[in-house]
């Protein structure tokens, strides 16, 4: 009998006894945390339940596109302690309006916003 062969077997059984590296037991990365929203801040989010791109405005905008949401906001977050008002149309053109009071959230919604402007610089 040769030495190598117990080494060889041992090695064998080592390796039996190791978990196989499946997709489940590989572990996923962590889910990255929402970008904050700072106080006097208007807050547009591109999806629902405050998810996606992030806008954060502080004096509006009209076209909300120009801050990366393309396809509009479906969420938001009123941090400052006005009231604003969101359009459905960009522009801030006439057509539906939603109106978020200070602190109030909108947590998504069938139709993306596309403009958004505080309440005093535009009428609701």
């Amino acid at each position: 009998m040769s030495l190598t062969r117990p080494f060889r077997e041992a090695a064998l059984v080592a390796a039996s006894l190791a978990p196989a590296a499946s997709p489940a037991a590989v572990a996923a990365p962590a889910p990255q945390a929402a970008e904050p929203c700072h106080v006097e801040h208007f807050c547009l989010w591109g999806r629902g339940r405050f998810e996606g791109p992030m806008a954060p405005c502080t004096k509006g905008s009209r076209d909300v596109a120009g801050q990366g949401l393309t396809r509009g906001g479906r969420s938001a977050w009123n941090r400052t302690s006005e009231a604003w008002c969101l359009g459905y149309n960009p522009g801030c053109a006439s057509g539906a309006k939603e109106i978020v009071k200070p602190g109030g959230k909108v947590r998504g919604t069938p139709y993306a916003f596309k403009s958004l402007l505080p309440r005093s610089d535009w009428r609701c």
